[in-house]
């Protein structure tokens, strides 16, 4: 592998040193190389609540999307203002928060819903990881009209998650609220403050 020489301003290199200096400038910056190389590329970067930008990004193409950044950012703000200000989808919101309470809740998914809706999922991990497999297959087994879009909330959480980002291009629009990236194949959102 041939490394480039690059040239980084010096205020960002004091940070950067200031920062890491503790734990070993080399360590830091081999494992933010390894990271890099290994990739979890981000897409795009979006300002929390710029609806218009994240709406732009999700429908660029029919892949799902990542949506991540850290706890409290505004990730699912971001999400709930889309929501709020686009009509011409159907949003299916996993909620096991109770984030989303300005959606009507449902129990099933139906070609049927014609407005934006949650399924309550149980805040408790182990009840909502049992239950969300379910929901999970039944996206997976059909083709759902062109305006539904699947929301998972905290998908770090269900192991189906992967399995969803990787086949549901076939089937429907996923975008997955997450801290990390789950998967290096389909484009990540990181939302900043």
């Amino acid at each position: 592998m041939k490394m480039t020489s690059f040239r980084i301003e010096k205020a960002l290199w004091d940070e950067f040193k200031r920062r890491y200096e503790k734990i070993g400038l080399s360590a830091k910056l081999r494992e933010l190389i390894i990271k890099e190389l290994n990739g979890h590329p981000i897409e795009a970067m979006v300002k929390k609540q710029d609806w218009k930008a994240l709406k732009e990004i999700i429908f660029k193409d029919e892949k799902p999307i990542q949506i991540v950044g850290e706890v409290g950012v505004g990730k699912s703000l971001s999400m709930k203002e889309l929501i709020k200000n686009d009509s011409n989808h159907v949003y299916i919101v996993f909620d096991c928060h109770n984030e989303y309470d300005f959606l009507p809740e449902i129990q099933s998914i139906s070609h049927e819903i014609k407005h934006s809706s949650r399924i309550v999922l149980p805040k408790q991990v182990s009840a909502s990881i049992g239950l969300f497999p379910v929901y999970a297959n039944q996206i997976l087994s059909q083709k759902w009209p062109n305006n539904f879009v699947f929301v998972v909330e905290e998908a770090h959480r269900y192991p189906q998650t992967k399995l969803l980002l990787k086949e549901s291009r076939k089937f429907v629009k996923i975008v997955v609220i997450t801290q990390e990236p789950i998967a290096s194949f389909c484009p990540i959102v990181k939302i900043l403050e």
